[in-house]
């Protein structure tokens, strides 16, 4: 399906009621690199708040450890 470029769609198919199951493993491996991380801290997406709920998501251990791996990644994000 084509939504487009960026986050924003990556993060709006976590509201979906079954994300797809790549989902969390690829928010992981994009947390890695600086823009990633910055583009997951941004205050105004929310992306933290959306991220937390899936830190126990029971339906998918796939999913759980990728989130927990993003928001793992994101503290290694600091300011200049």
């Amino acid at each position: 399906r084509e939504r487009g470029s960026g986050l924003a769609p990556l993060l709006q198919a976590l509201g979906e009621p079954r994300p797809p199951p790549q989902l969390g493993p690829l928010l992981c491996n994009l947390s890695q690199l600086p823009e990633g991380r910055r583009g997951l801290l941004d205050r105004s997406r929310c992306s933290v708040q959306r991220l937390l709920p899936f830190t126990q998501y029971k339906d998918s251990t796939v999913h759980r450890r990728g989130i927990v791996g993003a928001l793992r990644n994101c503290c290694f994000e600091y300011g200049e």
